[in-house]
């Protein structure tokens, strides 16, 4: 029987960090099998699993829904870490970024040295007050030309870039997961694209 969903939350040197369907995240080495998903190879970052006779590459943080036909809604599939938090790897304007998903942000929330990563122009950005846990402070509101995680891309989502100092890591926020269906079961969360 295969599996409802499966991603990958880790690469540890020859070996990989597989949650598979409901169950906790497994460490497979090469040649593992679990739940009728078989590791073949690990390759920096990606991993190449067979599943139903079917060999995928999947990036860090990236997931599939197994068994779904290619006509299926693009979506990102993602397994909490032990302290219930969701990360997931993704891309802004094709530049890499590790998100931290956060529902409590109204929108993407960036580092500077993240945003002048991904070729984001804040020269004639507006400032904008934002809230944070540490009080009051401003930020540069933009437009970002794509957002990718797993299988959902996105064009012109709406972000603010603070300073490195007041954000240490990128946040998937809500102007990115309203565009999507989110449906969190157990450790899983799952990212349906919207048409």
């Amino acid at each position: 029987m295969a599996a409802s969903n499966i991603s990958v939350n880790g690469v540890l040197g020859e070996k990989a960090l597989i949650a598979i369907g409901s169950a906790p995240a497994k460490v497979m080495a090469v040649g593992d099998s679990a739940q009728g998903v078989r590791l073949i190879a690990v390759n920096g970052q990606q991993v190449v699993i067979e599943e139903g006779g079917k060999r995928r590459t999947l990036q860090v943080g990236f997931g599939f829904s197994a068994g779904a036909s290619p006509e299926s809604v693009a979506a990102a599939v993602m397994t909490a870490d032990g302290r219930g938090q969701f990360y997931s790897a993704g891309q802004i304007n094709g530049s890499s970024v590790r998100f931290l998903v956060d529902t409590g942000a109204s929108l993407i929330t960036l580092p500077r040295s993240v945003a002048l990563r991904a070729g984001v122009a804040l020269d004639n950005a507006n400032m904008v007050p934002v809230s944070t846990a540490n009080g009051r402070s401003s930020a540069n509101r933009v437009l970002l030309n794509t957002v990718r995680v797993g299988g959902v891309t996105l064009n012109m989502v709406e972000a603010i870039v603070m300073e490195d100092a007041q954000l240490p890591v990128p946040l998937l926020g809500m102007s990115f997961l309203k565009r999507t269906n989110m449906k969190h079961e157990g450790d899983t969360l799952t990212l349906r694209q919207r048409y």
